[in-house]
């Protein structure tokens, strides 16, 4: 049973709409292409690759690209307001069967990757306390800082909810209340996932403590420091458990509701009738509703993500260029809590001029309208993190071999040669700004499409003047931060 203050998943049709078609929703989305194939005439003329290069070096005008991805966006604004003119996400939302997955192998098949999930946060915390100091000759900082961090949030968008599978904390957690329940002869039972306040409230707590040790600590990539950062966080989930249940880790783990919130956007999910389910991308941020944690969750990721662009700006090098050590992080502090409050503080705005305009409360406003910024956390992470895997992520195929850097070679891999040219910093702009631009006309569409469900379309469109200004402000300062101006 869940509770008021959860988080709300809606996967049914109340209103009786006639489910479209797939290839209908998809066809009534084509101006989402037409919108980033104008943005991507924009700025394609002026591009020139360096030879080598890295985030803060990419080579594309940022005058140019900040008025051509403003260009799409209000473009697709115009285009929504003109064809899009009755709500199809949520109809959309429920998808078609695709795959039984309530067959006899399922249950070894969970057991298997809770197991796989288990063994390898074991490894993970074993190298952080007792491997190589050196961060490149550890496993932990590269499994846990680029492919759980960054792969987890990519792979939700393709997969759904994978993170779910693996959890360990969850793994660990029900394993503890099935022995209990085994040896005091009291069945076990489901909990209701987020009905204790506190771990609502954990979950922010969680993430923005993850958040400020990638962005503002000194020494994120310290095995021993993530030693420590991954020993409190457990004890805070399992000690949770203990004391409040089960649930109590689903709802307090930040990574966890993090990465089912970005699931929303996913073609596929787990539905209630145990079958995947295939949809419409997008669609499912439709049935997806959050309270004020979850608003506060999705703003401070996003907020901290634009801090980590900021961060690349020849205007914060040269600021923070005199500082080391606890200085340092100090100043990243100060840094990351102004950009987090700026991009608050903006959505919220946004959300008071559109209450004006409606009358509805500004605070249901802010929690039904901030799921439509999860393409555009997406996406920012696409932008900002993406050479990082492909490129500082090829470590990790070294390190399976030698995950303690104690010179083992287990797989016969500790001398692989990495290959920085697999993309080329051509390749590296035109995915971090097309994925900017792209996430941020998605958010438009999503937004579009939950006013006009809401509203009559006079005032839905009316309303949405200040979530595209907010948009329209978004990108220009995303890209601008992605070059590093």
């Amino acid at each position: 049973m869940v509770t008021d203050e959860s988080e709300v998943v809606k996967l049914s049709n109340p209103r009786n709409v006639k489910t479209p078609s797939l290839r209908v929703v998809f066809a009534r989305v084509r101006w989402i292409g037409v919108a980033a194939g104008l943005w991507v005439l924009a700025v394609s003329s002026p591009v020139a690759a360096h030879g080598t290069g890295s985030r803060t070096d990419l080579p594309l005008p940022a005058w140019q690209m900040a008025w051509a991805a403003a260009f799409s966006v209000i473009v697709s604004f115009v285009a929504l307001g003109t064809y899009w003119e009755k709500p199809r996400l949520s109809a959309a939302a429920h998808g078609r069967r695709f795959l039984k997955i309530d067959s006899p192998l399922s249950k070894p098949i969970s057991v298997l990757l809770r197991f796989i999930g288990l063994g390898l946060f074991a490894v993970v915390l074993a190298a952080a306390w007792w491997g190589n100091t050196a961060p490149l000759a550890n496993f932990a900082p590269t499994a846990f800082l680029i492919w759980f961090w960054v792969g987890v949030q990519l792979l939700s968008v393709l997969l759904g909810d994978i993170y779910r599978a693996f959890n360990p904390y969850v793994t660990i957690a029900d394993a503890c209340a099935w022995l209990k329940a085994k040896w005091s002869k009291v069945p076990l039972t489901e909990e209701a996932i987020g009905a204790n306040r506190y771990a609502l409230w954990l979950a922010v707590a969680t993430i923005s403590a993850y958040l400020w040790y990638e962005l503002a600590y000194h020494s994120t990539d310290s095995p021993r420091a993530l030693a420590i950062f991954l020993t409190v966080y457990s004890l805070v989930m399992l000690g949770g458990a203990v004391l409040f249940g089960r649930a109590w880790v689903r709802g307090a783990d930040g990574f966890a509701v993090l990465f089912q919130k970005i699931s929303m956007l996913a073609p596929v999910y787990r539905g209630d009738d145990r079958f995947l389910r295939v949809r419409p991308p997008l669609s499912g941020l439709s049935t997806l509703r959050v309270n004020t944690y979850g608003s506060a969750l999705i703003l401070i990721v996003l907020g901290a993500t634009t801090f980590d662009g900021f961060t690349r700006s020849s205007f914060w090098l040269d600021l923070a260029a005199e500082y080391n050590s606890w200085a340092a992080t100090f100043v990243n502090t100060a840094g990351l809590i102004a950009i987090v409050a700026l991009v608050g503080l903006l959505y919220l705005l946004a959300m008071r001029a559109m209450a004006a305009l409606c009358g509805d409360p500004m605070k249901e406003l802010a929690n039904t309208f901030a799921p439509t910024l999860i393409p555009i956390v997406v996406a920012y992470a696409i932008a900002h993190y993406f050479s990082t895997v492909l490129l500082d992520g090829q470590v990790i195929i070294n390190l399976l071999s030698d995950p303690f850097g104690r010179g083992w070679n287990i797989f016969g891999t500790r001398n692989y040669a990495i290959n920085w040219t697999l993309v080329t910093p051509r390749q590296i702009a035109w995915v971090q700004a097309g994925s900017i631009a792209l996430g941020h006309v998605l958010a438009v569409a999503a937004a579009h499409d939950l006013a006009i469900e809401r509203y009559p379309r006079a005032t839905a469109l009316r309303s949405q003047y200040p979530m595209l200004t907010v948009m329209v402000a978004y990108t220009v300062i995303g890209l601008l931060l992605l070059l590093g101006t």
